[in-house]
């Protein structure tokens, strides 16, 4: 494999921050109206890993181009790019094997307040109702039940109500979808699940989540997800933590296990730096213990790192010592695309998007 030049990623992150970009979509605005909305967010993240059954792996995996235009806070379209399919074998083009569909990680629309309920439709390639979605870790993906604890990738309708049955649940939401992920075929619509969200205290949220899932795509018959999770917050923020476990059948990736549990806390150390800990067990297969640490280094730019022992249980695979560290560069046009603390410049400086 090739050496990643960190440089390249950066300068075409910094092309796509030009003056000439700003200037346009302020002028697609002019145009629009003011009933328009139109924002953009990114994330490049660029991923080492040392250790377990891959070896040494450098990629972009989770990097994404994010482009959403909203008419009067009652309809909006998103359209989300995985752009670890532009930069494979770390060249800046496409790839030989390219796929539109595959490239396309999210496209959905979103209709909001349907008859003045507070209710919202999405239709399209998104994420379903399943799971609490925890990403604490600096390469969560690394966790071994991170692809049984969300369902996403796939075509599919869902049905959000932010005041759910009768008061009983703060939120609730069910999605039908299409099992086979990756493409903008309607087939068989295979899958549904449903997510209930409660918030018990304050600081305590819970997350009761049931999927059943087709797997025609798969050979592997009819599976079933059932999570159960708490997210917890101290009153000073400063200490996060959550629990989540997971039960399932036919799952093809762990045939033979039927339970799984993720806890992990975070603590904040400084203003700019977490440091993580989580571990994740899956009956009859593994045991992971992981320790990351977070920092935010400017208003675009963090930095994280991680190591992981995985202990195989019931096979004759050894044991792993998995390290990571992951680079990430953000930028976009809404607040979720900085970093509101960081160790380098000025915190409360206004910038060009109107955030501070």
């Amino acid at each position: 494999m090739k050496k990643t030049t960190l440089l390249s990623f950066f300068v075409a992150s910094q092309m796509a921050l030009s003056p000439q970009l700003l200037m346009a979509q302020e002028h697609d605005s002019q145009l629009l109206g003011n009933d328009f909305r139109i924002s953009y967010d990114s994330e490049i993240n660029t991923n080492y890993s040392n250790g377990g059954e891959e070896g040494d792996v450098v990629n972009l995996e989770g990097s994404y181009v994010s482009l959403s235009v909203e008419w009067k806070n009652k309809i909006r379209g998103v359209v989300k790019t995985k752009l670890e399919q532009i930069f494979q074998d770390n060249r800046v083009e496409f790839n030989e094997d390219f796929s539109l569909s595959e490239f396309i990680k999210e496209a959905y629309i979103e209709i909001r307040e349907i008859n003045g309920s507070p209710m919202a439709i999405i239709i399209g390639k998104q994420p379903m109702a399943f799971g609490q979605n925890v990403q604490a870790m600096p390469l969560f993906k690394n966790n071994p039940l991170a692809e049984m604890q969300d369902i996403d990738e796939v075509f599919g309708v869902t049905v959000d109500l932010s005041e759910g049955l009768f008061g009983l649940f703060d939120q609730a939401e069910i999605s039908a979808f299409e099992t086979d992920d990756g493409n903008f075929k309607i087939g068989d619509i295979d899958g549904v699940s449903g997510r209930l969200s409660v918030m018990l205290t304050d600081q305590v949220l819970l997350t009761l989540s049931h999927a059943e899932l087709g797997n025609g795509h798969l050979d592997s018959g009819h599976e079933r997800r059932t999570s159960v999770g708490l997210i917890g917050e101290s009153t000073d923020g400063v200490l996060v933590g959550w629990v989540e476990g997971l039960y399932f059948s036919n799952n093809p990736e762990y045939p033979n296990a039927d339970f799984g549990i993720t806890t992990g806390a975070m603590m904040r150390v400084h203003e700019t730096t977490d440091v993580i800990v989580e571990y994740s067990y899956i009956r009859k297969e593994l045991q992971d213990y992981g320790i990351g640490v977070r920092t935010n280094l400017t208003q675009n730019v963090s930095v994280g790192a991680e190591v992981r022992y995985q202990n195989y249980v019931e096979s004759n695979r050894d044991s792993d010592i998995v390290f990571g560290i992951n680079l990430t560069y953000r930028f976009g046009s809404t607040p979720y695309s900085k970093n509101d603390t960081y160790l380098f410049g000025e915190n409360n400086e206004e910038d060009p998007y109107g955030n501070y």
